[in-house]
């Protein structure tokens, strides 16, 4: 046998090895996915009694830097304000902006008695700006319950009731969302479709309600807290200088014992992630080394992981011989059955699984970059 042939049957054999991790890895991933609930509105809003008091938490800062930006505020201000929620404050956190987001935010609340404003000063040594922004507005309100959210993020008028009356029913400290996030174009709407994917695959969110395991997910999009649970867990001092504070806070509540659960909502809540592939890679880079810990040895695997399963057996259905290239066939079809289950319930498109492998390089490119 010559050195080409062996060096193929060398290929053939890691490309039926990729085919059984491509069924196998997906099964299970698949078989945990169908235990974290979708919610709507559709879904219970009511619980027994009174509805507890609810203080929706943002940090916002220089978000009216364009005018696409100023109205993407205002639009989420909108959806704030038509919360169907009858004992509710609003309060949001400028952080230190430097542009027209104070104003925008004036008077998109104007004449509304349940919402303010309030300015975070320079955060203290060790914080960092966003989770400082955020400790400020939690203490600016009494509410046994918080919802933190982003100042880009649109949320159906039943949101937090749907995630009230849920945590309620179920004994609850966090409940987390995964929105819809809205993206334009397929290169975009296949990075996020991917980056989103793997997100579920690494945090195995319908392990979040389970008392034995470590697993928990943050979403900083929707996170609901009972406000003594967080406390317990040290609050949000506890994450001050982490950039991936909404991961860390979720598991840090759980290690402290309380209670978590995490469900698919894109008709609750959407967010536009970012509005270009470049914008998003920056912001990627911002916090994929924290998401590993910090430590290069582990990134450096993920990236050499990365490109052997997700990245290399892509190319096999245009090269070698028969074997090879039915292998190949074999994990794009796999791939697209994955982005199908998921798409169902995050609400993306099957086909962006064929841009799979661009869009783990793009992610590879940030956590090296990170």
């Amino acid at each position: 046998m010559g050195v080409d042939g062996l060096a193929w049957d060398v290929i053939g054999w890691a490309m039926a090895v990729a085919v059984v991790l491509w069924v196998a890895i997906p099964a299970w991933w698949w078989w945990g996915l169908r235990r974290v609930p979708v919610r709507s509105p559709r879904d219970p809003r009511g619980v027994d009694g009174e509805l507890p008091a609810l203080a929706l938490v943002v940090a916002a800062r220089d978000e009216a830097g364009t005018p696409a930006d100023a109205a993407a505020l205002a639009r989420a201000v909108r959806s704030w304000r038509a919360l169907e929620y009858p004992n509710l404050e609003i309060v949001v956190v400028d952080d230190r902006s430097s542009d027209a987001t104070a104003a925008v935010l004036a008077g998109a609340f104007e004449g509304d008695p349940r919402a303010r404003v309030v300015r975070a000063d320079e955060p203290p040594a060790g914080w960092l700006g966003k989770v400082h922004a955020l400790a400020v507005g939690a203490a600016a309100t009494k509410a046994p319950w918080l919802l933190f959210t982003d100042a880009d993020v649109v949320l159906h008028p039943a949101a937090a009731r749907v995630a009230l009356a849920w945590a309620a029913r179920d004994g609850l400290d966090h409940v987390a969302y995964v929105p819809r996030f809205v993206a334009h174009g397929p290169w975009l709407r296949g990075f996020v479709a991917a980056f989103t994917l793997l997100l579920t695959l690494l945090t195995r969110p319908w392990l979040a309600r389970d008392p034995r395991s470590r697993h928990a997910l943050g979403i900083g999009a929707f996170g609901l807290y009972r406000r003594a649970a967080l406390e317990r867990a040290g609050g949000l001092a506890a994450v001050r200088a982490r950039p991936d504070d909404d991961l860390a806070l979720a598991r840090a509540l759980k290690a402290a014992g309380g209670r978590t659960a995490v469900a698919f909502a894109p008709e609750l809540a959407s967010v536009v992630w970012y509005p270009t592939l470049r914008a998003a890679l920056s912001g990627l880079e911002k916090n994929a080394f924290a998401a590993v810990g910090y430590r290069p040895v582990v990134a450096l695997l993920a990236v050499a992981a990365l490109l052997a399963t997700h990245v290399a057996p892509f190319l096999a259905p245009f090269v070698g011989p028969p074997s090879v290239r039915a292998a190949g066939i074999g994990v794009v079809a796999c791939a697209l059955l994955a982005y199908a289950a998921h798409g169902r319930r995050a609400g993306h498109a099957a086909w962006l699984g064929l841009l799979h492998p661009v869009s783990v390089v793009l992610l590879v490119f940030a956590l090296t970059r990170s």
